[in-house]
């Protein structure tokens, strides 16, 4: 009988382990994929969006709480009403907001959402999750952003690292050097370490070669040209049509495309090239100074966009994506920048490829553990 009550308490032990199996078995609840939010995929500002709408119900409501995180209201000086156990801590939990300007206090961690409805000023050196403002968010020297920001307007100080999201109704202006994952806006703009324009100078249409280099297949019926092995295009061509290349892809200066490119390794132009379609390629991206680009750039690697580059246009948003993406001084973007590993921002002189400082860093990814 011991031997039999002693088997029957083993046989129960053992089986506990799989009764969450058992159970999804016979009732099979977990039948259909992950919901994801189709607003939140297409729209980078989504959770801003989102978040802003859910407090201002709140505060409406009188509500003392958003979600599990407690709502505190921000001063508009500089006597943040701060717990002692916040202070101790240097860090806090809570969901402040301000229903005008706020400039949050040095040396305090947030790890909830802080919102004002006017501008909205970070502490240099300071770590936050997530940042919202309804006028102009400023991002002070050598900031962290843990999940995402956004603002009408939003300038990102020297030094900053946007391991989120950070998007605006209006500009992004990124000034130095930062790391960040997306930026999302209409215009994206590079402070320049110039102080003229990259201005330049119409060429005569005189100087251009038309057409592609006989090694180009040329297929008049679908517009399109295909180059079996790597192909240099050589500068000052204009074309057509769409272009596609087996292997790597060299555009010499003042090219004039009107098409998109595709490549299977790497794409390299020149200065001062127009293209008014795409670039994607398996390798890597690299355009020199002044280039302008009316479609998206898509690489498996990395892109490189240099001094003065233009990417997309107001009436026509573009996406720039690809793991590894580093940002020279003047550029403008019109859309999205999505590094899904490394974006950086670089400073004139300074070596383009081959360098890693990533926006997730070890502590990045730790904190973003600790405040999941």
């Amino acid at each position: 009988m011991i031997w039999l009550l002693l088997f029957a308490a083993t046989a129960i032990v053992a089986t506990l382990p799989l009764l969450p199996a058992i159970i999804e078995w016979h009732r099979k609840t977990d039948v259909g994929p992950l919901f994801i939010d189709a607003q939140d995929a297409q729209d980078p500002a989504f959770l801003a969006h989102s978040f802003a709408a859910h407090l201002a119900e709140a505060i409406v409501k009188g509500q003392t709480r958003l979600g599990r995180s407690p709502i505190a209201v921000a001063p508009q000086g500089d006597d943040w009403p701060l717990s002692d156990r916040e202070l101790r801590d240097a860090s806090s939990h809570r969901v402040w907001h301000a229903f005008g300007d706020a400039e949050l206090p040095f040396g305090v961690t947030f790890l909830a959402e802080v919102a004002a409805r006017g501008v909205l000023r970070s502490a240099e050196g300071c770590m936050y999750r997530a940042l919202w403002s309804g006028s102009t968010l400023h991002l002070a020297a050598r900031t962290t952003v843990l999940r995402w920001a956004h603002g009408r307007v939003v300038e990102v100080g020297r030094g900053c690292r946007l391991a989120g999201r950070v998007s605006a109704d209006e500009c992004i202006l990124v000034r130095g050097k930062s790391s960040f994952t997306m930026l999302h806006a209409p215009t994206l703009r590079f402070s320049s370490s110039r102080s003229s324009p990259f201005a330049v100078r119409p060429l005569s249409h005189s100087i251009f070669r038309l057409g592609l280099p006989d090694e180009v297949a040329w297929d008049s019926t679908a517009c399109r040209g295909t180059a079996h092995g790597s192909l240099d295009v050589g500068g000052y061509r204009a074309w057509r049509g769409d272009l596609v290349c087996h292997a790597d892809l060299f555009m010499g200066t003042g090219c004039n495309v009107h098409g998109s490119i595709k490549a299977r390794g790497d794409i390299v132009v020149d200065a001062h090239c127009t293209l008014g379609g795409s670039l994607v390629c398996e390798g890597t991206i690299s355009l020199a100074q002044g280039c302008e680009v009316r479609g998206s750039l898509i690489s498996e690697v990395e892109i490189v966009l240099g001094e003065g580059c233009v990417i997309g246009h107001p009436d026509r948003p573009a996406t720039v994506a690809a793991p590894s993406i580093r940002v020279a001084p003047g550029v403008v973007v019109h859309g999205t920048l999505w590094a899904s590993e490394s974006g950086r921002t670089h400073v004139r002189g300074e070596q383009l490829m081959g360098s890693e400082p990533a926006a997730r860093s070890d502590d990045l990814q730790h904190a973003e553990r600790v405040t999941a």
